[in-house]
């Protein structure tokens, strides 16, 4: 049996299985509108972009040791002041 039998074989079955599932799903009224799916969506999706950006975002920690090597955490040397 050659590859395109098998993907033909294999885009066959699964295009079966989704029409039998939505047949099933819509006869038992498992599909919701978009008057039911709307809200929840839009909310999960704006919430999703706020965590991501205020990950991104987020301010980085700076290296504990970066005091003591006179180092100021972006990998140039702090300047001596005079006390």
């Amino acid at each position: 049996m050659n590859a395109a039998s098998r993907h033909m074989r294999g885009a066959i079955v699964a295009t079966l299985w989704l029409l039998a599932s939505a047949s099933m799903a819509h006869a038992h009224g498992g599909i919701a509108g978009p008057d039911e799916l709307g809200p929840p969506v839009i909310t999960s999706t704006m919430l999703g972009i706020a965590c991501y950006w205020i990950v991104m975002l987020w301010p980085s920690r700076r290296p504990r040791n970066a005091r003591r090597n006179g180092n100021n955490g972006n990998g140039k040397t702090a300047r001596k002041t005079a006390r």
